[in-house]
């Protein structure tokens, strides 16, 4: 069977230009992070686009002055953690407003989705005297000097667990995983905590895979509110130390670009590895 292949036509031709313009604009500054991480600070500065040799001179300077291995770490380790525990968070709640019905519970999907539209802003100061004072009630009751979660992971952790997005996400999704299937694990004797785990959670694997990723690359680079909560560099992350960087006497153009590179690294292995689920996810698919 012969394949039919359209005229080529100046319109065909407009495409194909406005795509690689497209195409060059966003791929160009990802080569040019790429290039400056190895040049020197005045080669970035002119715009040099061709690659150096000062790679590992701004791979030394950004160790020596900069503790990149502990801050990398320390962004790895809480959108890890926000991933795991916010996914299930989540999902649990998005399980719960799709298939445990009662009178109230659009009532209060809708207040929850309203929180959509406060400016994450306005509600900076509260959350953050809210962290300061976590064990202040223990503290009171039994003497002890717990204090708050000030410059520690979990206080970045804890306040981004819940997502009112990716609740109402998963709340799409879990309208296409059938009722009947809920109600016939209860016929057979199921608990509702092996239902939701053995049961809806393998067969969402594709939207969970997408929830995972924008939690992620939220947490990933988050900048307000680690900058108000770390007191120290040894819970700094890697948007904090490319901002410390940023505010030096001397800015190393060079070893900021390579930090930004390396801060690039696990949000592009997450993606590529899950880009096929967060497709799917995104419309809706179950396995």
């Amino acid at each position: 069977m012969s394949v039919v292949r359209s005229p080529f036509t100046p319109i065909r031709l407009l495409m194909w230009i406005i795509l690689a313009i497209g195409s060059f604009v966003c791929v160009f500054p990802f080569y040019w992070m790429v290039v400056g991480s190895t040049l020197n600070p005045n080669a970035v500065i002119h715009g040099n686009l061709l690659p150096g040799n000062e790679l590992w001179i701004n791979l030394e300077k950004a160790t020596k002055n900069y503790n990149l291995p502990l801050f990398f770490w320390n962004s790895l380790f809480i959108a890890s953690i926000t991933v795991f525990l916010g996914v299930m968070v989540n999902a649990m709640a998005a399980f719960g407003f799709e298939k445990y019905p009662s009178k109230a519970r659009e009532w209060f999907f809708g207040i929850l989705l309203l929180t959509l539209i406060i400016p994450q802003i306005s509600i900076v100061l509260p959350l953050f005297k809210l962290v300061a004072g976590f064990f202040a009630p223990i503290d009171m009751l039994f003497g002890t000097s717990f204090g708050g979660l000030l410059d520690s992971s979990w206080g970045i952790i804890m306040p981004f667990l819940m997502s009112a997005f990716i609740i109402f996400f998963l709340r799409q999704n879990f309208k296409m995983f059938p009722t009947e299937i809920v109600e016939a694990a209860r016929v057979d004797g199921s608990g509702e905590w092996r239902i939701f785990l053995q049961i809806a959670m393998p067969s969402m694997t594709a939207s969970f895979s997408s929830a995972a990723i924008l939690m992620f690359i939220g947490q990933w680079n988050s900048y307000l509110w680690p900058l108000m909560t770390i007191l120290s560099d040894g819970t700094k992350t890697l948007p904090i130390a490319m901002s410390s960087m940023m505010n030096a006497y001397t800015i190393e153009y060079g070893g900021l670009m390579l930090i930004v590179t390396v801060s690039m690294i696990p949000v592009l292995a997450v993606f590529l590895g899950l880009q096929r689920q967060f497709v799917a996810g995104l419309v809706g698919s179950i396995k």
